[in-house]
């Protein structure tokens, strides 16, 4: 690619792998120090932590209820678009293996909550599991809220650019499981 990145007067890289990637290969004829940069992807401040005590966790408990059942104690989420790239039948086939591991009663109250729309994929392979679906376009708040409800939150796309949903997870105090790909690695503290 160093002949494409020759041919460019400035590439901004939103995550640190390509900033490195761009630096090592563009090597023949070196750009000057401003025309290789990194620029982390915009972050909005509206993913935070909501405590239980808060007014708002009323609205977190409503959305639960929506989405899930009452008997559930433990939710992963997933917050993609329904794309070969982004994984998700091997997140529900993941989620599957995780139930199977754990004695029944334990694997009875965990849910694999989707923000997208796999059912069919989620019926053929995990028929026996809880597989929700919130399906419809939230507003940002309504984001935060669901951030707030689960427990963890999963992205393990074959490559990400940068990752926004588990970015927003970790925002609003909720833990991650990632790959080591693209920007999602930045979002784990790696460094070059």
């Amino acid at each position: 690619n160093e002949f494409y990145y020759e041919s460019c007067d400035l590439i901004m890289n939103i995550s640190k792998q390509t900033y490195a990637i761009v630096k090592d290969v563009w090597k023949t004829n070196p750009p000057e120090d401003w025309q290789v940069t990194y620029l982390p992807h915009g972050v909005s401040d509206k993913f935070y932590p909501i405590n239980i005590f808060d007014e708002e966790y009323k609205e977190v408990e409503k959305l639960r209820q929506q989405l899930t059942e009452d008997n559930v104690d433990f939710i992963v989420f997933f917050n993609n678009r329904n794309i070969r790239r982004k994984m998700p039948g091997d997140i529900i086939l993941a989620f599957k293996t995780f139930c199977d591991m754990l004695p029944k009663e334990k694997a009875d109250k965990c849910a694999l909550l989707m923000h997208t729309q796999p059912r069919e994929v989620a019926k053929q392979i995990a028929p026996g599991c809880k597989v929700y679906f919130s399906e419809k376009k939230l507003e940002t708040r309504q984001l935060n809220w669901l951030y707030n409800m689960v427990d963890i939150t999963i992205n393990i796309a074959s490559n990400e650019g940068f990752g926004l949903g588990t970015c927003e997870s970790l925002m609003a105090g909720t833990p991650i499981i990632v790959n080591v790909t693209g920007g999602l690695q930045d979002q784990c503290g790696f460094k070059l």
